[in-house]
């Protein structure tokens, strides 16, 4: 008799589930997703590489806007369907003025400028499509609010200099810059962070005061400014810079979009960081739709320059994205520090500078929707100028579901084996491509002695196979007289990339095993409140 044990492949060291209370049956949280982003819940590994993800460039999903003479792409956001809506593009055309144009999609890859004839912007409407202006302003990529704290699901983070604020802070006694403008007059540094707010992610109104640096004297961060939601925590997440031109990431928190914790350093480079000069310019950060933690690409800025500094800063160069992730949305990683989406040839768009904006998850793929340009930063309106092509677009690749990381031979056979742990359910599954090349597996007990039932030979190999949920099986084993045990999970593979495992489970301490040995109940939560 053939019994059935599905297990997912994506190594994340733990999933942590979102606000759990802790378990006093030894029950589990429902499947949860193992992530390869590192090796730690791994106790022996051999002929093993840790591979980075390799998202593939869509050419003919790169989108220009309309307008004649060319005309920019900056913070491309993407608004997956919902109802009746279908995809949404939100996107300026300058870096400032903001200029917020609006495009709709049918599958997300293939865009139209959307109409929009009853916002009339400020200092005039330039197109059927467009739909905001924020005057001597810079915006960022569009948050969804999961939780419509105030009435608009959609903001924008952006910030506003010159004479909108000499005006503000003219009229408003408690205004930051109020003094200086009442007895110095307009001054170049007047800045004010500033936010924009929708309720359909059409019609936009700008907020100011009580905004998301209000109040925070002497701190003057400047776009791009992203946000994610962190459902363990239940607080909005931004990812900012500590200061104008200070390309360093800092993350603050916030439970209502208004109060603001202060910026906690996050990323700046570090002893590794030797090759030359970079900065670290935005982080825009997708949670993961299981639940097993955050991914972040991380815009590298390369300042690399024979030229001597000519500027306040490095105000030229390259920009890719490099993979960083969280397991639970507070503490982040640099993976493997090479570029996760690599600029492409020239003349290509992207070939100078790709700055990702939005990381969308469908169903069958991971979608990433970037800037792509043409010009090294600090050029780009120079060269705009001697060219009558547009030099950037919106640019998309898409990655395999769970093809953050994964685990691929370095030749022949490869051999790894889990850490203890428990399942509360009879199911694992695997997320593996092996078209051209096989993997088997086992089940042992702590010293590694397979189960019987659960051994290499006589599990059913995965072989010629390319599957995002594909089941492990044993010819003899039952996946019932398992559960609440103590287990190891064993796989040998060659010519395959393993992506991740899924399965109702929980990684054991040396408590876990006690309590679990004597039949009693464990905590299935890894950190308490």
């Amino acid at each position: 008799m053939k019994y059935v044990c599905t297990l997912y492949v994506t190594v994340l060291v733990f999933a942590v589930p979102a606000r759990s209370e802790p378990s006093t049956t030894g029950r589990g949280h429902g499947n949860q997703k193992l992530l390869f982003f590192d090796l730690w819940n791994l106790d022996y590994w051999d002929n093993v590489e840790l591979a980075q993800g390799e998202p593939k460039w869509v050419a003919d999903a790169s989108y220009t806007d309309p307008g004649s003479p060319p005309q920019g792409m900056y913070f491309p956001s993407v608004l997956p369907p919902q109802g009746d809506r279908p995809w949404r593009l939100l996107y300026s055309t300058k870096w400032s003025p903001f200029t917020l144009m609006v495009a709709e999609s049918d599958d997300g890859l293939r865009w139209r400028p959307l109409a929009v004839d009853d916002v009339e912007p400020v200092g005039g409407k330039l197109a059927p499509h467009h739909v905001f202006t924020l005057p001597g302003g810079a915006g960022s990529g569009v948050y969804i609010d999961p939780r419509n704290s105030d009435g608009y699901p959609y903001r924008i983070f952006g910030r506003q200099h010159g004479a909108p604020v000499f005006r503000r802070a003219l009229a408003d006694p408690e205004h930051p810059w109020h003094d200086i403008v009442t007895k110095e007059g307009e001054k170049r540094y007047l800045s004010e962070a500033v936010t924009l707010v929708s309720k359909d992610g059409v019609h936009w109104h700008l907020k100011t005061g009580g905004h998301w640096n209000w109040g925070q004297a002497g701190w003057y961060p400047e776009p791009p400014v992203f946000a994610f939601w962190n459902a363990r925590t239940q607080q909005h997440v931004m990812t900012v810079r500590p200061g104008w031109g200070d390309r360093r990431q800092c993350l603050r928190t916030s439970t209502d979009l208004h109060s603001w914790s202060d910026p906690e350093l996050l990323f700046q480079p570090d002893a590794l960081d030797t090759a030359g000069p970079i900065g670290m310019y935005a982080l825009p950060v997708r949670p993961l739709d299981g639940g097993e933690g955050f991914a972040g690409l991380l815009w590298i800025f390369h300042n690399s320059s024979s030229e001597p500094v000519a500027s306040f800063n490095q105000f030229f160069g390259t920009m890719d994205a490099e993979l960083a992730f969280s397991y639970d949305g507070i503490r982040f990683q640099r993976t493997l520090r090479r570029p996760f989406l690599r600029r492409n040839p020239p003349p290509e768009y992207g070939c100078s500078q790709i700055r990702v904006c939005s990381i969308i998850e469908t169903e069958s793929e991971i979608r990433i929707y970037s800037e792509g340009h043409r010009a090294a930063h600090g050029h780009e309106r120079s060269a705009q100028r001697r060219s009558a092509e547009p030099l950037n677009a919106m640019i998309v690749h898409t990655l395999r579901k769970d093809g953050w990381m994964f685990l691929r031979s370095r030749g022949d056979w490869a051999r790894f084996q889990t850490k203890p742990f428990t399942l509360f359910k009879p199911s694992i599954g695997v997320n593996l491509d092996a078209r051209y090349g096989e993997m088997r597996f086992q089940l042992t007990d702590e010293k590694s002695d397979p189960l019987e039932g659960f051994s290499f030979d006589q599990c059913v190999p995965l072989q010629g196979i390319d599957a995002l949920d594909q089941k492990l099986e044993w010819r003899e084993g039952d996946p019932g007289a398992v559960t609440g045990r103590v287990l190891r999970l064993e796989v040998k593979f060659r010519n395959a990339h393993v992506y991740s495992f899924v399965m109702d489970h929980h990684f054991l301490d040396a408590m876990d095993y006690r309590l679990l040995q004597d039949g009693k109940s464990i905590n299935t939560r890894m950190f308490s409140d």
